[in-house]
């Protein structure tokens, strides 16, 4: 950590030191560590991302096209709003072209249909999610597509679709489910969604089986933080169905 924070204090003094017009010489080693840093240390990353002021005169075209994609991956990770952050669309188009690296395909129009969600502009979500899924299956990597289906789930729940929602959430549990030493947290995480869904839609039974269903996995793992998470759902479903 104390090699970011050094690292980052660099990038703000040279930059102060540059004009405006020239580019960061640093720029392509920056953008390397924060895509280092951003599925862990995402706050750091995020730093470092901001410490390159110019990256559209500082990267060449193709560094600067996974800029585009980084920067809004990490800005969504830290909960940043990302409304405007429409250039992600440059981004979706260029890895869209020819045979280009399938995991930034993905990523790119998944965060293109993020930008449209949070612009509520739920129509235009689900058609880059749904590129975004294709991608993924190139690439071959389960995360993301676990990813794509439960962001899925998500966008459906937010306009009220719980039971359209539950079939996401389920297909992102199964995708989790192969690899569960690795993904078990994710996976527990799905099914709680499931059971929230079900809660929602008044089928309090079911919800209350899928909470315990992913507390299973929680406790097998020895996760408390997670445990912690599935037992207030368990909770609010008991309390739904007056079992105080």
């Amino acid at each position: 950590m104390e090699r970011i924070f050094h690292i980052t204090f660099i990038c703000f003094g040279l930059s102060y030191l540059l004009a405006c017009n020239n580019p960061q010489p640093e720029a392509s080693d920056l953008l390397e560590e924060a895509e280092r840093l951003i599925e862990v240390y995402p706050d750091s990353a995020m730093l470092l991302i901001d410490s390159l002021f110019y990256p559209e005169k500082s990267l060449n075209h193709e560094n600067y096209m996974r800029f585009l994609v980084r920067q809004v991956q990490v800005k969504y990770k830290v909960n940043r709003p990302i409304v405007e952050d429409t250039l992600i669309f440059q981004a979706r188009d260029y890895y869209s072209t020819g045979r280009k690296d399938p995991q930034l395909a993905t990523l790119a129009w998944f965060y293109s249909g993020c930008v449209y969600r949070e612009r509520k502009e739920y129509k235009e979500a689900m058609q880059q999610y749904i590129e975004a899924e294709k991608y993924a299956s190139q690439a071959g990597d389960i995360s993301l597509k676990g990813l794509v289906q439960y962001n899925m789930g998500d966008l459906l729940a937010g306009q009220g679709l719980y039971l359209k929602a539950i079939d996401h959430y389920k297909n992102a549990e199964h995708i989790y489910a192969q690899s569960p030493e690795k993904l078990y947290e994710k996976q527990a995480i799905s099914i709680s969604a499931i059971g929230r869904m079900f809660l929602l839609s008044g089928e309090n039974d079911s919800a209350v089986q899928y909470f315990h269903e992913g507390l299973e996995i929680a406790e097998s793992k020895n996760d408390t933080k997670l445990q912690s998470l599935l037992s207030q759902n368990l909770s609010v479903a008991f309390r739904e169905n007056k079992q105080y």
